[in-house]
């Protein structure tokens, strides 16, 4: 049983898979995977050579996703396919993928659970984190809205709630698919 784990930015996957593992489930995340992908050397010079710099860091990938549609693109041929090889190679029980639809990866699972807590606390949430509504607002804007991923979900997990609550939802669900 494989069940991928998607959602929104700021929506509470991260928070959601931390419990699974503490829980002693098997996980792997997208986003770690990621990371790793970034750090290559040939990656690395990829992305600059998209950028048109000899130097890539986050923050002008960041802006240059925000700025230019067509960068999110060619940025996304770089990396998906790299991420998705080496996601999919990772024995798990479940897998934080928050680009999933978008990466048209749901086959490759036997579930999809779609976390998010609303729009509304998507927003606070993000702009906490980036430190502006404006901000978070326009890289919103960049991404499938959760209300679309809700179309592919098995389950949905609402986290705005208390954590204990969404906790033992996650676990009472869990324990059923992994009897």
């Amino acid at each position: 049983m494989r069940i991928a784990i998607t959602g929104g930015i700021a929506e509470g996957k991260s928070t959601v898979l931390k419990g699974l593992a503490e829980a002693g489930y098997t996980i792997a995340s997208s986003d770690a995977i990621a990371l790793e992908v970034w750090e290559r050397p040939d990656v690395q010079q990829e992305i600059a050579s998209i950028l048109g710099v000899p130097e890539v860091s986050r923050e002008a990938v960041r802006l240059a996703i925000v700025a230019d549609p067509g960068f999110r693109r060619r940025l996304n041929r770089i990396t998906h396919p790299r991420i998705v090889v080496e996601l999919l190679a990772t024995p798990a029980q479940f897998y934080e993928i928050p680009l999933l639809c978008e990466t048209c990866v749901q086959s490759a699972f036997d579930r999809v659970w779609v976390i998010t807590c609303g729009p509304e606390v998507q927003l606070q949430r993000l702009a906490e984190r980036l430190g502006g509504e404006g901000e978070a607002r326009s890289f919103l804007r960049t991404q499938l809205s959760s209300e679309v991923k809700l179309a592919f979900a098995d389950l949905v997990v609402r986290t705005n709630q208390p954590p204990e609550a969404v906790n033992a939802f996650v676990f009472r669900r869990a324990s059923r698919e992994f009897v």
